[in-house]
C-alpha cells in the first residue's frame, strides 16, 4: 500500500474526517452531495459489476447504523444503475478503485427506493443519511464465491463475535427499554391484541415484515400466512414470540441467531445475523 492510500484510508476510518462540518462537499446535478479523496486510480466500475468496498453509513445524528468491517467482513455486491436521482449508486459509479468517499444520500428515497423496506424509527422522515465507502476492487461476477472454507470460517467467526455488540448497539440506537427474555428474545408489543391467545396447537394467521439490524428487507407478507405452531417450522425465537401472542396483537422481535438460523447461510440470510419481525396476528385458531 501507498503512502497515500494509507493517508486515505486513515481518513476514511477517521468519522471525525468526514464530520458534516469538517467536509467541503460538492453537489451533482441530481442534488447528490459527495466529497471524493482520489488515490489516483483510472478504473471505475458500471453498472452491474461486483464492487467490493469497506462501506459505514450514518442516520443524520451521524450514528452508525451500519459497519461492514464489523458484520460483513468480505462487502461484496452488485452495484445497481441509479435507483433514484441523486442515488449512492450514482456516487459510487464516480470512484474509482482505491478512492475513498462520503455520500450525503436522501434518507425517505435510499430506503423507499433503494432498500425497499420501511424506514426504521431511529431515521427522521426529510433528513438525510452519511454514506462512507473506500472502493477496494472490482470482482467479475463468477469470483464472488471463491473465497477458500478457511476464509469463510474466518468471516463467520468475525460474524458470531460481533453479533452481541451489534444488537447492544441497535437496542441503544432505538431507545428500546424493553429487556431480552433469558433465551435473548426481544419482544416488543406495538398494539395489544384482544383475541384467542396462540398456543402450541394453534393455526395462526400473521402478516410480517423481516429485516435485519441495518435495514435490509428479507422477507415480507401483506397477505396472511398460516402457521401452524404444532409442526415445528418456523424458528425457535418466532415461535417463542407468537406463543406471547395474541389475535389482533402487533410486535416487533428482535431475534438473535441462534435463535434463528445460526452458523447457516440461507437464501440472504447470511451465517450468525440478527432478525427482527414486525407482525401482525391477523387469526388465531386452535384445536
Amino acid at each position: 500500500m501507498t503512502a497515500k492510500s494509507l493517508l486515505l484510508l486513515t481518513l476514511f476510518l477517521s468519522s471525525a474526517a468526514f464530520g458534516q462540518k469538517k467536509v467541503a462537499f460538492e453537489k451533482t446535478a441530481t442534488g447528490l452531495e459527495y466529497k471524493i479523496f482520489s488515490n489516483g486510480g483510472k478504473i471505475k466500475p458500471a453498472a452491474g459489476d461486483l464492487i467490493k468496498t469497506i462501506l459505514v453509513y450514518t442516520n443524520h445524528k451521524d450514528s452508525v447504523i451500519f459497519d461492514s468491517r464489523v458484520s460483513r467482513p468480505d462487502n461484496v455486491f452488485e452495484l445497481l444503475a441509479p435507483t433514484f436521482k441523486g442515488s449512492l449508486e450514482e456516487g459510487m459509479l464516480m470512484m474509482a478503485v482505491g478512492d475513498s468517499a462520503i455520500f450525503r444520500v436522501s434518507a425517505d428515497s435510499i430506503y423507499a427506493k433503494t432498500f425497499k423496506t420501511a424506514m426504521p424509527r431511529y431515521i427522521k422522515k426529510g433528513t438525510k443519511m452519511n454514506f462512507r465507502i473506500k472502493l477496494l476492487g472490482i470482482k467479475p461476477k463468477e469470483s464472488i464465491e471463491t473465497r477458500t472454507p478457511e476464509e469463510i470460517e474466518r468471516d463467520n467467526e468475525a460474524r458470531r463475535v460481533a453479533e452481541p455488540q451489534r444488537i447492544k448497539e441497535f437496542i441503544s440506537l432505538n431507545q428500546i427499554q424493553v429487556l431480552p427474555d433469558t433465551s435473548g428474545l426481544y419482544y416488543i408489543e406495538r398494539e395489544a391484541g384482544t383475541g384467542n391467545p396462540i398456543t402450541q396447537a394453534s393455526k395462526v394467521k400473521i402478516t410480517y415484515t423481516c429485516t435485519t439490524l441495518d435495514g435490509a428487507l428479507i422477507d415480507k407478507q401483506d397477505k396472511p400466512i398460516e402457521i401452524d405452531m404444532s409442526q415445528g417450522k418456523i424458528t425457535k425465537g418466532m415461535q417463542e414470540g407468537l406463543l406471547k401472542m395474541v389475535a389482533g396483537t402487533k410486535a416487533t422481535l428482535i431475534i438473535p441467531s441462534e435463535l434463528a438460523f445460526g452458523r447457516r447461510k440461507i437464501a440472504m440470510v447470511q451465517p450468525y445475523t440478527t432478525l427482527i419481525y414486525d407482525i401482525e396476528v391477523v387469526e388465531v385458531k386452535t384445536f
